[in-house]
């Protein structure tokens, strides 16, 4: 890594959420360290500040019209990001509710892992393998409780091409919203990196945080039926949870090598500048090998 920079800094945007961001904190805090955070405030909740105490806390206006709220969100996220590049090896970016991690038979640490590129060989830009989270009580009726990891009461998951994010950067880059695709060329796929993404981590939470955000869809463009706009994923989600959870859980593995190539080879330019992954989100239920258990 250059030396001159620090090795890795991560950022995420947060209004509420306040589960999430205490296990955000936590576990890039242990990471990275506290001073490397960097979290966006939306509207300035004073338990943001509370809960990231030693991290680089920045209060963001609440607009309560949340007019293009999401495309704003992610063209300040992007400058963000890029303007971080001079000062850190590699820069993390992603919502609250996703944490990167690298498979403990690997290593046990982001900066280290990421330090074992060959020099001048090193990828601009990296795209973790997507696991998203998908709690069935039937199977998994404990709690999250304070204190134990989640993945340690929570294994269940599905594949998801959409969130193989390019989240971690040494250049300058700009997201589409949702920061699902960039406008980099080049896919790295890496093959021990993951992104967990955790809207479905609890059935109580994922519930009412639904809810929320349906009525926050509805403030900034209208209810569905009443007005003209496209149903989007955050109308469609608890539908979407819901099927999930009929589904019974198969292999134990994060191999997936034939997904891996399908998005490798779906690899495609979206948007004119912007480049995804293919994939999509194919059917089944897979659950966590045992070793995940103690990354967060």
């Amino acid at each position: 890594m250059d030396k001159t920079k620090a090795p890795m800094g991560a950022m995420t945007m947060v209004g509420g959420d306040h589960f999430f961001l205490e296990r955000w904190v936590t576990y890039y805090g242990a990471q990275l360290g506290r001073e490397h955070l960097y979290v966006l405030s939306h509207g300035g909740d004073p338990e943001h500040k509370r809960i990231a105490e030693g991290c680089n806390v920045i209060y963001l206006p609440r607009d309560t019209t949340r007019y293009c709220f999401n495309q704003r969100r992610w063209q300040m996220l992007s400058l963000f990001a890029t303007g971080f590049v001079p000062y850190y090896n590699w820069m993390i970016t992603g919502d609250v509710d996703e944490i990167v991690a690298v498979d403990p038979d690997v290593s046990d640490s982001l900066p280290e892992y990421l330090s074992r590129f060959p020099e001048g060989k090193q990828p601009k830009v990296i795209t973790p393998f997507a696991i998203e989270m998908v709690h069935n009580p039937k199977y998994e009726p404990e709690p999250i409780t304070p204190g134990r990891n989640i993945l340690d009461v929570r294994r269940l998951f599905r594949l998801n091409a959409n969130y193989a994010k390019p989240c971690i950067t040494r250049s300058s880059i700009t997201f589409v919203p949702g920061g699902h695709f960039a406008n980099h060329p080049v896919l790295h796929l890496d093959p021990h990196l993951y992104l967990f993404h955790l809207r479905f981590i609890d059935y109580g939470m994922t519930e009412d945080r639904l809810a929320t955000r349906r009525a926050q869809r509805e403030i900034q463009s209208g209810a569905l039926g009443e007005t003209e706009r496209a149903t989007t994923g955050w109308d469609t989600a608890w539908h979407t949870y819901q099927s999930l959870i009929k589904e019974e859980p198969g292999e134990e593995t994060v191999a997936f090598p034939e997904f891996r190539q399908v998005m490798r080879d779906g690899w495609r330019q979206k948007k004119q500048v912007f480049w995804a992954p293919g994939g999509a989100r194919p059917k089944g239920i897979y659950r966590l090998p045992e070793r995940f258990a103690q990354v967060f």
